[in-house]
C-alpha cells in the first residue's frame, strides 16, 4: 500500500506541475544540448587529428613503399653488377689459363726445336772432327808411308838410279792424292 500512496502523491503533484515548468528537465534538456555541441566539437577536432595522423601513416607507408622499390632495384643493379664481374672474372681466368697453356706448349716446342738444332749441331761437330780426324790420320799413314818407301828405296836402291826412282815417285805423289780426293 506503499507504493499506491507514493504513486497517488506524485500523481497529484502531477497534475499541479507541467514537465516543461520542472526545472529538472531543462537541466537534462541544456546537459544533452551541451553533450551533443561538444561531442560534435570534439569529433570534428578527433576526426581532424585522426585524419592528419592517418594522412602520416599512409604518407610514410608511401614513402616506405618507395624506398622499397628503390632498393629492390638496387639490390637487383647490384644483382647484375655482381654476376657480371664474376662471369668476367671466370672469363679471364678461363683466357688466362688458355694462354697459359698455349705458352707451355709454345716453350715446349722451341725447347724441343732448339734441342734438336743443338743435336744437330754437335753430330755435325762430330762429323767434322771423324773427318779431320780421318784426314790426319791419312795424312799421317802418307808421311810414315812415305818414309817407310824412301827408307826402304834408299836401301835397296843407290846411286843414281835409286836417286832418279826417288824423284819420280815423289813428283808423282801428288797427282796420286788429287785422283784420291776427287773419288
Amino acid at each position: 500500500m506503499i507504493i499506491s500512496q507514493a504513486f497517488a502523491s506524485t500523481t497529484a503533484h502531477a497534475g499541479e506541475h507541467n514537465m516543461f515548468q520542472d526545472p529538472t528537465f531543462w537541466v537534462g534538456i541544456a546537459f544533452c544540448i551541451t553533450i551533443l555541441a561538444l561531442s560534435k566539437l570534439a569529433g570534428k577536432a578527433i576526426g581532424g587529428i585522426l585524419q592528419a595522423r592517418s594522412d602520416k601513416i599512409a604518407a610514410r607507408l608511401d614513402e616506405a613503399s618507395k624506398l622499397r622499390v628503390e632498393a629492390e632495384a638496387l639490390l637487383a643493379e647490384y644483382t647484375a653488377r655482381h654476376q657480371r664481374i664474376e662471369q668476367t672474372t671466370q672469363d679471364a681466368l678461363q683466357e688466362a689459363e688458355k694462354n697459359a697453356q698455349q705458352l707451355k706448349e709454345n716453350i715446349r716446342k722451341e725447347f724441343e726445336e732448339k734441342l734438336k738444332n743443338r743435336e744437330e749441331a754437335a753430330y755435325q761437330r762430330l762429323d767434322r772432327a771423324a773427318e779431320e780426324a780421318s784426314e790426319e790420320v791419312r795424312d799421317l799413314a802418307i808421311k810414315i808411308a812415305m818414309q817407310a818407301v824412301e827408307q826402304i828405296l834408299s836401301e835397296k836402291l843407290s846411286g843414281e838410279d835409286g836417286q832418279q826412282l826417288i824423284e819420280k815417285a815423289i813428283d808423282s805423289l801428288p797427282a796420286l792424292f788429287s785422283k784420291k780426293t776427287a773419288a
